[in-house]
């Protein structure tokens, strides 16, 4: 009855998963219950793959933590109208204009 509302260790594994079917889920932190409302939360359904999507091939911590900063200015700054630049920054992870990106919500 407690994983309905708490988070659990299996909750935790998902949020760290990178399956695609965990990608974006399970944020809630202490209560679960946030990711029930928000419709984010995922059960744990296969065994978890942990690390990044796509391997980005260095062991630097400055590339570790700004990588993907670095591949959205590249976006950005590659962008062909001011409408794909927004999109870019405010759609969810992986967002491209004719939807190759491989994003998670498109």
């Amino acid at each position: 009855m407690a994983e309905l509302i708490l988070y659990t260790p299996s909750h935790h594994r998902v949020h760290h998963g990178a399956n695609e079917v965990y990608l974006d889920r399970n944020y809630g932190g202490i209560l679960i219950v946030w990711d029930r409302i928000f419709g984010t939360f995922q059960g744990e359904t296969e065994r978890p793959r942990y690390g990044l999507t796509k391997n980005i091939r260095s062991f630097r911590p400055t590339r570790v933590a700004f990588h993907e900063f670095a591949d959205l200015a590249r976006d950005v700054r590659n962008a062909t109208s001011w409408r794909h630049r927004f999109g870019y920054v405010f759609r969810g992870p992986g967002w491209s204009p004719d939807g190759s990106g491989g994003g998670t919500r498109g």
